[in-house]
């Protein structure tokens, strides 16, 4: 049932290009402004091998592929982060470990280190024309994660 908590909401039908046509705005309007920079924070998830892609969520895969290629592409300074599952209920440890094109070794982060390293990547120029994922740091005997939520 549509708006029931339990049934996610129908897919649209067909391709899509909402994701990409909004970014290639937002791209354009930052040059006509001169903001040279964009940290863009993008699903990891939506960027598997559209081979191993369900068929129903083809066209949003495909569409998430052109959005994250559009800033890459667009000659600002631009920083793409792909993060795992994003937790409210995580702290912020500034303890994180950042991989450039390869996920991090969890599937959760909090959305305060998130912020943190989103806040890194725009006072910086180490990332630039990069697609890095951000994860927890490894430490020894460290719970840096809920149980539920490790692989």
């Amino acid at each position: 049932m549509w708006g029931s908590p339990t049934a996610p909401p129908p897919l649209p039908p067909g391709p899509t290009t909402v994701m990409s046509e909004g970014t290639k705005t937002i791209v354009e309007a930052m040059k006509a402004h001169g903001v040279r920079k964009v940290v863009a924070c993008l699903s990891a998830f939506l960027l598997w091998d559209p081979q191993k892609v369900l068929p129903r969520l083809l066209p949003i895969t495909e569409d998430h592929i052109r959005m994250h290629r559009i800033p890459q592409d667009s000659g600002l300074d631009c920083v793409s982060v792909m993060p795992p599952h994003i937790a409210e209920e995580l702290p912020l440890t500034r303890d994180y470990s950042v991989s450039v094109g390869a996920p991090g070794p969890f599937r959760v982060i909090s959305t305060r280190d998130l912020g943190h390293f989103l806040l890194r990547c725009l006072r910086s120029a180490q990332f630039h024309g990069q697609s890095v994922h951000v994860s927890p740091a490894l430490r020894r005997g460290a719970a840096l994660i809920p149980r539920e939520c490790r692989d």
